[in-house]
């Protein structure tokens, strides 16, 4: 009780219990409340009517109600749920909530936009009431920013139609604007080299000025895009005024050309590039993507090839030396295949192995009709004439690249187009062609060889390398040569040693490890001390061995730097790891065994002894150390027994052997019961205790 009245309550009852219901009545408020002993004990309120969060007593909620203008029509639903009233002022019938009308907000909204109206009325009451600028007075005001007004004064907040002074343009204004350090004139920049507005002729004699001619009248925003026309090309462009004053220019096509114009290889330099690669030009030089009409003073043929292609290392396509063979004999050929329904037409030399009608035929291809040509270049023409044809019309390519990797785009349906129709054109095409190339007398030239194999081996020797065979001829191609820092002996490409510098795999892997050694051997030796070792050579490396001598026992050990750096113990004589042969010798002596080799170095290799018991055994140091201390055949060990005490072992258990013992005691071994029943048991079921067999056991069971 005492409990109950230091928080404000009288008990009006006994004490019922910790979690029974206590009826009280809290002093401060008056009300009968019903809390548990324990709830009170726990620290929670005495008085859910005085909580924070209490509930709303239906009466006081109506008091509020009718305070505030609101009669209630229905009992209180609770705080935040709407409550049918009707307002006392109006008559009118609405769902306020006791919370909003709490919070201070009007319960009817009739009113409450009546009251806003009027509250609105009231201040502009009150602004009317205020002095007002006159139209003398604003007159005198807008002289001071240099405006004339050109009509009365609409008002502070109205748009007035003045003239600028300074610039005599008219503009519209507002006086409050000019009171808040607004710009008179938007025309007028601010300051020297501002912003500004521009007017709508101004602007276009500044397009004007940059060689364009508007083609609609100014948007007013120089960040807008204005349709003109380039007077200098012609072209409709559609550049911004932002950009014109910026200096950039309005149309981008002469743009374009100024610029080309400006990177434009000299006439002359060009020339004597195309001579450098044994072309005569027919024409005067344009671009370096232009076709240039030249004529091969190697083989006499016209050619149009680009500046690029030849700056590329191109040439005479007659002339070159891969590829199709353009002025030696070539054929056009037409083949169908049956399982993919297609029709392909193509050219080629068709000799050799490496024929392309050979190639086809191993993919299934059947030879339609084939025709022979005198140069490759007339083949050529036909069948880009004839592809020409079948590309318009819509029926190539058939096949893909994923059926077809070469040639896939010379492929149409035979569904659409036979090959007979397909060599009618060809048939057409050749009788339309112009006259035919010459063809090249003498055989195809090779290419030619621009690397001298004994500069290229000079070169292979000063970067380091001595090559074991000649030059293979190809920059690309591997080269068995021999580093002389090493002696490894690798294949680099002439190419890699020439413009990549490459070295040798291998003396490049020690520089690195060189390099890396260095900079982490004061921290490995550091380690290794703190190990109790001291390095005798300097730091080889982390997965090298590092030759050490350990502080405890005296011994050489080499250890690597990774694994004592892992937390692995240095001395592998210390960590038993290993043994000097005078160790190996004591311990295997202590345990009964006399070495009759030498130590065999480590302590898992086999090691021939004697044990104690006079056998001759083959054991390991690890063994021993695991807890051997016997051969097999010692009793004292627990390893094999004798085969005479075996025996002695099954007749003094009632059994008679049939057979030598088998070695071992889990072997099953034949003997006889003493009831002359032949069976088979172990010696390990001996010694367990077994003394007959089952017969013997079911005859003392009946």
């Amino acid at each position: 009780m005492a409990l109950m009245r230091s928080v404000g309550l009288e008990p009006l009852e006994p004490y019922p219990g910790a979690t029974p219901p206590w009826r009280c009545r809290h002093v401060p408020c008056g009300r009968e409340v019903k809390p548990r002993y324990s709830y009170i004990k726990r620290g929670g309120g005495p008085c859910r009517w005085c909580a924070p969060n209490a509930p709303v007593d239906p009466d006081q909620a109506a008091a509020l109600m009718r305070s505030a203008g609101l009669e209630p029509l229905e009992l209180y639903p609770g705080t935040d749920m709407p409550w049918r009233c009707r307002c006392t002022t109006c008559g009118t019938i609405g769902t306020p909530t006791h919370g909003s009308v709490k919070g201070g907000q009007g319960g009817c909204g009739p009113c409450g936009r009546k009251n806003a109206g009027q509250g609105i009325s009231r201040a502009w009451s009150r602004r009317r009431e205020l002095p007002r600028t006159d139209g003398d007075r604003a007159a005198i005001e807008a002289k001071d920013f240099d405006l004339e007004p050109l009509e009365s004064y609409p008002g502070p907040s109205g748009l007035w139609h003045c003239r600028h002074l300074p610039c005599g343009r008219d503009v519209e204004i507002r006086l409050s604007n000019l009171r808040r350090g607004l710009r008179a004139c938007p025309y007028c920049p601010p300051s020297l080299g501002g912003r500004r507005r521009w007017p709508a002729d101004e602007a276009e004699a500044l397009m004007r000025a940059a060689d364009l001619e508007p083609l609609e009248p100014y948007a007013g925003r120089r960040d807008k895009a204005w349709r003109c026309r380039c007077n200098g090309c012609g072209r409709e462009t559609s550049p911004s005024l932002g950009g014109i004053l910026a200096g950039q220019g309005g149309c981008r096509h002469c743009a374009d050309v100024r610029a080309a114009a400006g990177r434009k290889t000299d006439p002359d330099i060009a020339v004597a590039a195309m001579r450098a690669a044994g072309l005569e030009p027919l024409e005067p030089y344009a671009t370096s993507v232009t076709a240039w009409r030249c004529r091969c003073v190697t083989c006499g043929n016209e050619v149009s090839p680009t500046l690029m292609k030849i700056r590329a290392g191109g040439g005479c396509k007659f002339c070159a030396t891969h590829g199709i063979d353009l002025a030696g004999p070539s054929k056009v050929y037409v083949i169908t295949h049956q399982e993919w329904k297609a029709v392909k037409i193509g050219i080629g030399a068709c000799t050799g192995y490496t024929s392309r009608l050979i190639q086809h035929e191993r993919q299934g291809w059947q030879l339609h009709q084939a025709r022979d040509y005198t140069t490759g270049a007339a083949a050529y023409d036909v069948e880009q004439a004839v592809l020409g044809r079948l590309h318009q019309a819509g029926l190539i390519p058939f096949l893909t690249s994923d059926i077809m990797p070469n040639g896939w785009t010379e492929t149409c349906s035979a569904a659409r187009i036979t090959a007979a129709e397909v060599w009618a054109m060809v048939d057409e095409e050749t009788r339309n062609a112009e006259k035919p190339y010459p063809p090249r007398t003498g055989g195809r030239p090779r290419a030619a060889v621009l690397i001298d194999a004994e500069a290229a081996a000079a070169e292979m020797r000063a970067v380091g390398y001595e090559p074991l065979v000649p030059y293979p001829g190809r920059t690309n191609a591997t080269w068995p040569s021999r580093c002389m820092t090493c002696g490894h002996e690798g294949r680099p490409t002439f190419s890699a040693v020439r413009n990549a510098g490459q070295r040798c795999r291998v003396c490049r892997a020690k520089e690195t490890q060189a390099k890396r050694a260095a900079t982490n051997a004061p921290k490995a030796q550091e380690t290794m001390r703190a190990a109790g070792l001291q390095p005798l050579e300097p730091y080889p490396g982390s997965q090298t061995p590092w030759r050490c001598r350990c502080t405890t026992c005296g011994l050489e050990t080499s250890p690597t730097y990774s694994n004592v750096n892992s937390g692995s113990k240095g001395c592998r004589f210390c960590a038993l790891n290993s043994a000097t042969d005078e160790r190996a010798s004591a311990e295997v002596r202590a345990a009964g065994f006399e070495p009759l080799e030498p130590y065999p170095g480590r302590t898992t290799d086999r090691w021939r002894c004697r044990c104690s018991c006079g056998n001759e055994v083959m054991t390991r140091l690890s063994s021993v150390r695991s807890g051997t201390t016997g051969c097999k055949k010692c009793p004292r060990s627990g390893g094999r027994t004798d085969p005479a005490t075996a025996a002695a072992e099954a007749r003094a258990a009632g059994f008679e052997p049939l057979e030598p013992y088998p070695g071992k005691t889990t072997d099953r071994w034949r003997c006889r019961c003493r009831c002359s029943t032949a069976i088979t048991l172990t010696l390990t079921s001996l010694r367990g205790g077994r003394t007959a067999c089952g017969t013997c056991s079911r005859g003392a069971t009946r």
